[in-house]
């Protein structure tokens, strides 16, 4: 009988609307804690407001980091995770590493890697430390080089005397001609370089 007395009396002064917490418009208490975390900020809660949860150091967030107060409870998953760090970068095939390698590298580090002259990148250069494991994915395309004596013996030379080099990246594409005799038509006389394979044409 009390109760609905001082509701009443509050609807009559403010006109406020008065909602149980069963209304949609509900507000919260404190959010849940969260193991090896904590709470970008702490205030009373309204439905629809949403918090921030941060892991604390050596933890990495798995999940998204946000509980939303949502008809008086907070809504949102996330766990904080033991985050592990890598050891020495693992090798690239025909490339190294730039700058000075370390035996220990912290979470989320990340480290560049580079090819050599003549040969090509493909894909992102660098790798980052992830929960213990180096991810990233790269490779270095071998360049390809033409023989003089296969070019004698094909009865072939370089088309055009600016491409008379001996090396030539992925990718690059090479025009020939016949020195003597006439193209037999097998292989096609402008050949691309395909990581460090390059067909030559011949002529009889």
């Amino acid at each position: 009988m009390l109760l609905s007395v001082i509701l009443l009396l509050f609807q009559l002064w403010g006109n406020v609307e008065v909602s149980s917490s069963q209304n949609a418009s509900s507000g919260c208490g404190k959010p849940t804690p969260l193991e090896d975390g904590d709470i970008e900020v702490l205030y009373q809660y309204r439905n629809g407001d949403r918090v921030k949860y941060i892991c604390q150091n050596h933890y990495i967030m798995e999940g998204e980091p946000y509980k939303t107060c949502t008809n008086g409870e907070w809504i949102g998953q996330m766990t904080c995770l033991t985050s592990s760090g890598c050891g020495k970068p693992t090798p690239l095939e025909d490339g190294d590493i730039e700058g000075t390698v370390g035996h220990r590298y912290r979470h989320g580090a990340r480290v560049k890697y580079i090819c050599p002259n003549y040969y090509r990148m493909q894909g992102d250069p660098h790798k980052t430390c992830t929960n213990g494991e180096w991810i990233g994915q790269m490779r270095c395309l071998k360049p390809c080089t033409v023989n003089s004596q296969d070019m004698t013996t094909n009865n072939i030379d370089f088309r055009h005397i600016e491409k008379n080099k001996l090396y030539s990246e992925h990718d690059d594409i090479i025009a020939f001609m016949c020195t003597s005799g006439r193209h037999d038509g097998a292989v096609d006389m402008r050949q691309k370089c395909n990581d460090g394979v390059i067909l030559l044409p011949t002529c009889l």
